[in-house]
């Protein structure tokens, strides 16, 4: 699977970076000949497709570092073999999600207006454009069998790394982390103590 890895990376890597340094481009230079009292007409249309093509392949690159929005606070509370099934249910669901918006996207490719429209500007077939949402998503889908297939045999995320995406998500330091960790841990105790006083 690594060669596979290394692929789908560079593919990934490539297009969601090269289309939004295009576009990135096009804005400075069009930006630049107005100051000249000229500008290319086009740049709007070219840059608003370049960016939706960077956002489904710049999703892909946040699903290979595990950065989509996520609620993973479960983990924590499973020992290494339930957070391997828990992963693997995501990733489940997540691929079935594909499958689902892959379909829907070829479907929308291969109806007669995709082919028989053009965008207003450039002139280019409907298709084109729209080719952003399956190619997307099934590159997708292979990245997130991928990612399943090394979960089944890898296990899923270590205690770390759920630390460290919960503190990147929350902008705190893992050491706030664990330190409130601790603290619902102890008040937990605490409270059972007091049940159990209670009785």
């Amino acid at each position: 699977m690594k060669p596979l890895d290394r692929a789908l990376t560079v593919i990934e890597n490539v297009i969601a970076a090269g289309t939004l340094a295009v576009a990135a481009l096009i804005s400075i230079v069009n930006v630049i000949l107005r100051q000249f009292d000229k500008s290319w007409f086009w740049t709007e249309e070219a840059v608003i497709y370049l960016i939706i093509y960077s956002t489904f392949f710049g999703a892909i690159v946040t699903l290979r570092h595990n950065e989509h929005v996520s609620v993973d606070i479960l983990g924590v509370f499973f020992k290494d073999r339930g957070k391997k099934w828990l992963a693997l249910v995501a990733g489940t669901v997540t691929i079935v999600y594909l499958v689902i918006m892959g379909y829907l996207g070829w479907q929308l490719i291969a109806e007669p207006f995709s082919w028989s429209t053009v965008t207003p500007v450039l002139k280019l077939p409907l298709w084109v454009v729209e080719l952003a949402v399956p190619l997307g998503m099934t590159l997708m889908l292979i990245r997130a069998v991928e990612m399943l297939w090394r979960t089944w045999k890898y296990g899923g995320p270590s205690d770390e790394e759920l630390l460290a995406a919960e503190a990147e998500a929350t902008g705190l330091t893992l050491e706030e982390i664990r330190a409130s960790r601790k603290v619902i841990a102890t008040e937990t105790d605490t409270q059972d103590d007091t049940k159990e006083d209670g009785r």
